[in-house]
C-alpha cells in the first residue's frame, strides 16, 4: 500500500548534509511506490537558493566537486515534489528569482494539512 511522507528540513545547508541526504531519501521512497514530499522550512529555506555552494564538512570536502544540494533538486524535480513555506522565505529575504524552478511555496495552513494527511513525517 502507498504511503504519503513528508521529509522536512529544517537545517540550513551550510556545512550540513541534512538537506543534500533529504532529496534522494525522498527519490527513494518514490522509487518504493510511495507519494514523498519534501518541504524545506525555518533555516531549510536557504536550500532552496538558486547557484550556492553551499558544502559540507571540512574544508578538505571543500576543495572537490560534491554535487550541491540544488544539483540534487533538479535531478529528482520530475519525481518529488518540492515545497517551502513562504513565511521563512520571506523573513530571509529570498526573492522569487532567487528560487530553484519547480519548488513552490505553501502556507503555514497548507503545511499544517500536509502534515496531518500523510502516514510519515520525518524532520531534519
Amino acid at each position: 500500500m502507498s504511503k504519503k511522507v513528508n521529509i522536512i528540513v529544517t537545517q540550513p545547508p551550510y556545512g550540513k548534509e541534512d538537506a543534500f541526504g533529504a532529496v534522494p531519501m525522498a527519490a527513494s521512497q518514490v522509487a518504493a511506490g510511495n507519494e514523498a514530499s519534501l518541504i524545506f522550512a525555518s533555516g531549510g529555506v536557504h536550500s532552496i537558493v538558486k547557484g550556492q555552494k553551499t558544502g559540507y564538512g571540512d574544508l578538505a570536502v571543500w576543495l572537490k566537486d560534491v554535487p550541491s544540494v540544488e544539483a540534487e533538486i533538479t535531478k529528482n524535480i520530475e519525481i518529488v515534489s518540492f515545497f517551502a513555506l513562504d513565511r521563512d522565505i520571506a523573513k530571509r529575504g529570498i526573492s522569487d528569482s532567487e528560487i530553484i524552478g519547480g519548488i513552490k511555496k505553501i502556507t503555514l495552513g497548507e503545511l499544517t494539512d500536509k502534515i496531518l494527511k500523510a502516514d510519515v513525517n520525518l524532520v531534519f
